[in-house]
C-alpha cells in the first residue's frame, strides 16, 4: 500500500508543478488563474513527505524536512481566493486579503529555526517520526486540527460566494450550462466529504494511532484533488460572466404589489407571443432591450411580479411550447429532444429537469397522457 500510495502522489506531485505552470502562463479575469496555480502547487508540495519518506529520499534532500507544513496553510485561503476571483466581477487581490495568510508567514516564523538546523540534525528528525512507536507530537495535532478548521471555513466561505453567484446567474441568463460551472460545487462538497472521512483519523488519533500512519491516506485523496482541480483549471482558462451582470447592483424601481403583477403579466403575454425565449442565450439584457425597459427594471419585474428569476422565467414559458407542440395533432410524430432545442434548450438533461420541474411528468410521460390515441 505504501509503495502504491509513493508512485500515486509522486504522479500527482509531477501533476501539480505541470498544471500549476501552465495555468500561471494564463491570464484570467482577477488572477483566477494564479491563485488556481498557487493551490495545485501548494497541495501537491503539502504532500511531498509521502514520497521524501517512506521512499528514503528524505536522506539525499534532507533540507526539503517539513517544507510541507507551512504549504498546507495556503490550501485553503487560496481556495477562497480563487472561488472569489471567479465569481465577483472587479475582484482585485486587496492589502486586507494578507490577513488570510498570517496562519502561513507564522508558520514559516515558527520553523525557521528548524530549516537552520544542519543535513545530520533534519535526517534525524525524520527517523524519530517515521518509528511506528512515537505517538503525534503537540506540533503534528495543531497542524493536522488547524488545517482541517481551515479547509472546513474556506470551502463553507466559497460555498456561500458560489450560491450568491449562481443566484445572480440565475436572475441574468436563460441557460445556466455556461456559467453555473457545476464542477466547482462538485468539487467544494467534495471537499466537506473529504474532511467528514478526517473524524476518522482523528478519533484514531485519539486512540494512540500516530498521524503518520495515515498518510497514504490523506496524501491519495489530495492527489485525487490536485488532478481533478488542474485538469478543470485548464479546461476553464477563461471564464464568462453573464452580461451586464454588475448592473445587479443598482437599486430597482419602487412598484406596489398590484404594479408588479400588472407589467409582470404584459411582459410575460409578450415574450409568449412573440417567442423571444428560444432564444437559446437570451440573457435579461436582450429581454428588456426587446420589451423597452431597463436591465434593472425588467429583473424587479420579474422577481416581485412573477415571483421568479429569469432563469426560471424564460425556461417556463419553453416548456409550454413543448407541451403545447406535444398536445397537437402532430405530436405522436415530432421528435421531443428537437422540440427542446427549438424552444431554446441548449442541453437535453437541463430540458428534462425543468420540464419535470414544471409539469411534474417526463416529457415521454407526458405525450402519451396527451396522445389523442
Amino acid at each position: 500500500m505504501v509503495r502504491i500510495s509513493c508512485v500515486i502522489v509522486a504522479f500527482g506531485i509531477f501533476l501539480s508543478v505541470f498544471f500549476s505552470s501552465l495555468l500561471a502562463a494564463k491570464p484570467c479575469r482577477g488572477g483566477a488563474n494564479r491563485y488556481l496555480a498557487g493551490l495545485v502547487l501548494s497541495s501537491g508540495l503539502s504532500i511531498c513527505y509521502q514520497v521524501l519518506y517512506p521512499t528514503g529520499f528524505y536522506r539525499s534532500l534532507p533540507h526539503l524536512a517539513k517544507v510541507y507544513v507551512p504549504t498546507q496553510f495556503l490550501i485553503g485561503p487560496l481556495l477562497f481566493l480563487y472561488v472569489s476571483a471567479i465569481t465577483e466581477p472587479g475582484f482585485r487581490f486587496a492589502k486586507r486579503t494578507l490577513f488570510h495568510f498570517f496562519p502561513f508567514f507564522l508558520s514559516l516564523l515558527y520553523l525557521a529555526p528548524f530549516f537552520a538546523k544542519s543535513a545530520e540534525a533534519k535526517i534525524a528528525f525524520v527517523r524519530a517520526t517515521l518509528s511506528p512507536a512515537r505517538a503525534s507530537s503537540a506540533e503534528e495535532w495543531t497542524v493536522w486540527l488547524y488545517v482541517q478548521a481551515s479547509l472546513w471555513v474556506y470551502s463553507i466561505l466559497s460555498l456561500r460566494k458560489y450560491g450568491q453567484y449562481r443566484r445572480k446567474v440565475s436572475d441574468s441568463v436563460s441557460n445556466l450550462s455556461r456559467y453555473a460551472w457545476n464542477w466547482l460545487l462538485v468539487f467544494l462538497v467534495s471537499v466537506q466529504v473529504m474532511l467528514v472521512s478526517f473524524l476518522v483519523v482523528d478519533i484514531r488519533m485519539l486512540e494512540g494511532i500516530p498521524l503518520v500512519a495515515f498518510n497514504p491516506f490523506i496524501s491519495v485523496l489530495m492527489t485525487g484533488s490536485i488532478v481533478f482541480l488542474g485538469w478543470r483549471g485548464l479546461l476553464r482558462l477563461d471564464f464568462v460572466l453573464p452580461p451586464s451582470e454588475d448592473a445587479l447592483a443598482a437599486p430597482r424601481p419602487k412598484k406596489s404589489g398590484e404594479e408588479f403583477e400588472s407589467h409582470f403579466a404584459l411582459i410575460e403575454e409578450a415574450t409568449r407571443r412573440d417567442e423571444l425565449f428560444r432564444s437559446s442565450e437570451l440573457t435579461i439584457s436582450d429581454l428588456a432591450e426587446s420589451l423597452g425597459y431597463s436591465r434593472n427594471e425588467l429583473s424587479g419585474i420579474i422577481n416581485c411580479g412573477g415571483k421568479v428569476n429569469f432563469h426560471d422565467f424564460i425556461n417556463k414559458l419553453r416548456v409550454e411550447y413543448v407541451q403545447h407542440a406535444l398536445a397537437s395533432a402532430a405530436g405522436d410524430q415530432l421528435n421531443i429532444l428537437q422540440l427542446a432545442f427549438d424552444a431554446g434548450f441548449n442541453s437535453k438533461s437541463v430540458f428534462n429537469a425543468c420540464f419535470k420541474k414544471w409539469t411534474g411528468v417526463t416529457p415521454s410521460l407526458y405525450r402519451r397522457q396527451v396522445s389523442p390515441g
